[in-house]
Formats: C-alpha cells, sequence, structure tokens
C-alpha cells in the first residue's frame, strides 16, 4: 500500500526497535525494586548488604568483646599450680585469676586453667571478657547505699560514702571498685580471705545495687532531689 505524506510506517525496523526498547525499560524498572545492587534508597542497600561487624572490628584491630563504653583494663591477681593425682601419674598445671573492668561502670573476673601460665593468664582473660557485670552507680562515681555479699565464710561489706572520698578497704575490693568506676567507697572483709572467696564476694554485693530510679519505681514513687523537694514546699 502507498503511503501518504506526514503519515508513519509502524512496521519499520525503526519503529520495532524503540518498542523493544520501551519494553525493555519498563521490565528493567519493574525489577529493579527487586534487585539490591540497583536500589535508589542507600540505606536500605547499605543495611542489607552490611559486613559482619565482628570481623569489621578484627580487621580493625578492634577487640569486639569491648561491651560497653571505655578502654577495657585487666590485671592478674593470682597464678596457681595446681597437681592432680590420676592413676598414670600426677598431672600438674596452672590456675589464674583475673580481674577487668572499663572504669565506666562495667567489670569482671575470669578463671582459666592450662598447662603453663601464660596459657592460663590468657584463658582468663577471655573468660573475664565474656563474664561481665554492670553497676548502675551514684553519680558515676559511688553507691546508692550499703551491700553486703558472702561467698563461702568470706563476708564483704561495700559502703556508701559521700562524694570525692575515695577508695579505703581491702585492696583487692578497692582495685575490683576502681575497674567498675566506683570511686568512693569503703570495703570490709571477714572471714577467709581468700583471693577467690573475696572476689566472688565483691560481685555477689555490686550485683544487689540498684539504682535511685529503680527503687522510686519498685515502691511507685516519684523521685524528686533535695532542691526541687524545698522550692515546691514538700
Amino acid at each position: 500500500t502507498e503511503m501518504g505524506l506526514g503519515e508513519i510506517d509502524s512496521m519499520s525496523p525503526v519503529n520495532i526497535q524503540k518498542e523493544d526498547m520501551d519494553a525493555y525499560m519498563k521490565e528493567k524498572q519493574r525489577t529493579k525494586q527487586f534487585n539490591i545492587l540497583e536500589r535508589d534508597n542507600e540505606h536500605e542497600k547499605d543495611r542489607e548488604e552490611k559486613e559482619d561487624e565482628i570481623l569489621e572490628m578484627i580487621k580493625n584491630g578492634d577487640d569486639p568483646n569491648q561491651e560497653a563504653f571505655g578502654p577495657w583494663g585487666e590485671c592478674t591477681i593470682k597464678v596457681d599450680r595446681v597437681q592432680k593425682v590420676e592413676r598414670g601419674g600426677t598431672t600438674v598445671r596452672y590456675r589464674a585469676l583475673v580481674i577487668g573492668g572499663n572504669g565506666n561502670g562495667a567489670a569482671g573476673f575470669g578463671i582459666g586453667k592450662a598447662l603453663s601460665p601464660n596459657e592460663a593468664i590468657v584463658k582468663a582473660c577471655k573468660h573475664c571478657k565474656r563474664n561481665v557485670f554492670y553497676v548502675d552507680r551514684y553519680l558515676n562515681t559511688g553507691l546508692s547505699y550499703d551491700l553486703a555479699g558472702k561467698h563461702n565464710s568470706c563476708k564483704v561489706q561495700l559502703r556508701a560514702v559521700r562524694p570525692d572520698y575515695g577508695l579505703h578497704g581491702h585492696p583487692l575490693i578497692c582495685e575490683i571498685l576502681k575497674y567498675a568506676g566506683i570511686t568512693d567507697a569503703t570495703s570490709k572483709s571477714h572471714g577467709n580471705r581468700n583471693p577467690y572467696n573475696v572476689v566472688y564476694a565483691t560481685f555477689k554485693a555490686l550485683m544487689t545495687h540498684e539504682s535511685l530510679e529503680e527503687i522510686a519505681l519498685k515502691r511507685g514513687k516519684k523521685l524528686l532531689n533535695l532542691q526541687r523537694a524545698r522550692r515546691l514546699g514538700i
């Protein structure tokens, strides 16, 4: 058939190629929302393609066991040489006690056993980083009230004092409190003052500590400071 002036041949190869291109672009737009690599939303893309945080910390040289703010520090308290008598003979091993903390409300302790002292200390340090306890401090330096803890025949008492008082009492207990970020307290131990018993009893006492907000919430009261209470005339 003959075509008039100004008419377009819809069956020409150019138009067929243009229709195929339009269909391809529509299909691409439709499947784009299911393709992670071509999404416009960068936040969703980052969230789904994010690498493992633990592996990233290990690559950067950071400690993946860091669970709270602040640099983590550790201290070896004691390394013992222990023996176990078996049918084949006597087995000699070493046992290490380590305490640690970040000085910002997190502290822990660990015990490790190995065939050499260095391996025992390394195991104890790993256990210490996994065995972390958190303390809600009063004014970020002290205790809200007196605490007490007992392990076997060892009793530990932690007394709350005024701010800027310092740490006084048993050296090992003061070291634990320092790692926990408590700088104002008085400690006293009674009974068998074995390092293991003292550490266990101290952490048992710290686990009974509650902040003023938690106490007020349990009692169903509203917490007010003295200055505001005086202004309100309470």
